[in-house]
């Protein structure tokens, strides 16, 4: 009898711990998942957006599918048993099993799509990027130069061109242009003020830059064709328009490139396989202007070894090297201003995700 009650209080205890541990069944679901679900998610789309380049180059027909929801069910189960025995203990001393249990987790996610189509999202890559998107950027990383030599296609008509056709040569007064600005921002001497009055028109301040950047500024000005800084020195405010030219109004017109664009010039910098240029698959660009001529797409027989991101496409595979700086950071440059189209499209979008996709184990 008294093995009875040893046996009783020991399984309540055990039953008791299970039954306590579903406590923390939530954190330790978010743990083991969150991570892994995200992760999952950005490799997909840095190889889905991969992929949509290829197919740009190869003159192929892509479309994206954006992840609208990620719904996981989790559910955990408990099984407990006691074996007691009847009678003399010779009939059943080792062949029972005091007590027993088990418990079983289970995680079912539900995985939901969008197609990312229609005129919001044609717009979106199709138009210049906005002022506001190159003041953020620009103003918060700590070296803007890529910003502006992947963003500016011409300031106060000195061009920045994409490709070199045949009449068309490089400036290097744009070169000079971005050196200088990105010196004056390093050193919190210019800054980016958006109009309080006005959401989305800025203005480029320059400030307390004399002695030590005078020169800098004036070599600024003389290169945007603007009126020399007043002496003694004042802060320089140069409005910026989204504008061939600037200098009639005091100020720096800009033009920027679409996202369409980034796209087209990241294409034209795919390698492809020497059969596929002689044969006529591929689409045919003319050299690269200075920011393209940085970047570079790989091509492999053989899935490559430490890569950024890699997809296999015919007869091989296309990937960025892990150990390619520039083109990685471009690459995230891309994806960071692709995935705000995607969001603006999809959020607008009043159609039902075209797929949903329940997952079990």
């Amino acid at each position: 009898m008294r093995k009875c009650i040893h046996r009783t209080a020991v399984s309540a205890c055990v039953i008791g711990s299970l039954l306590s541990g579903c406590t923390v069944v939530g954190p330790a679901a978010i743990h083991s998942g969150r991570l892994t679900y995200n992760e999952a998610i950005t490799e997909t789309n840095n190889q889905q957006m991969l992929m949509v380049l290829i197919h740009n180059r190869y003159a192929e027909e892509s479309n994206l599918l954006a992840v609208a929801s990620v719904t996981a069910n989790v559910r955990v189960a408990t099984q407990t048993g006691v074996q007691l025995g009847f009678g003399d203990s010779d009939n059943y001393a080792g062949n029972l099993v005091p007590f027993g249990a088990s418990a079983t987790y289970e995680e079912n996610p539900t995985i939901s799509y969008v197609p990312v189509a229609g005129q919001q999202y044609l717009h979106t890559v199709t138009s210049p990027v906005p002022l506001t998107a190159l003041a953020q950027l620009t103003g918060t990383l700590a070296d803007p130069t890529p910003i502006y030599t992947a963003l500016v296609s011409s300031v106060n008509g000195i061009y920045n061109p994409d490709f070199l056709f045949p009449s068309v040569e490089y400036d290097p007064r744009f070169s000079r242009f971005v050196a200088i600005m990105t010196e004056l921002t390093r050193m919190h001497r210019l800054h980016w003020i958006e109009d309080a009055q006005h959401t989305g028109r800025f203005s480029v301040v320059i400030e307390h830059y004399a002695p030590t950047y005078a020169a800098e500024v004036d070599e600024l000005l003389r290169l945007l064709g603007l009126p020399a800084a007043k002496d003694p020195p004042q802060a320089v405010v140069l409005p910026v328009s989204l504008a061939l030219d600037g200098r009639d109004s005091g100020g720096i017109g800009i033009t920027t490139r679409s996202i369409m664009r980034l796209m087209e010039i990241l294409s034209a910098a795919i390698e492809v396989p020497e059969q596929d240029q002689n044969n006529g698959t591929t689409t045919d660009y003319p050299p690269l202007g200075p920011l393209g001529r940085k970047l570079r797409i790989r091509h492999a027989k053989s899935k490559p070894d430490r890569t950024a991101v890699a997809v296999q496409y015919r007869d091989g595979w296309f990937y960025i090297d892990d150990k390619d700086y520039v083109t990685k950071q471009f690459f995230r440059l891309l994806g960071a201003l692709w995935s705000v189209s995607i969001a603006e499209s999809t959020a607008e979008s009043s159609a039902a995700p075209v797929l949903t996709v329940p997952v079990s184990r």
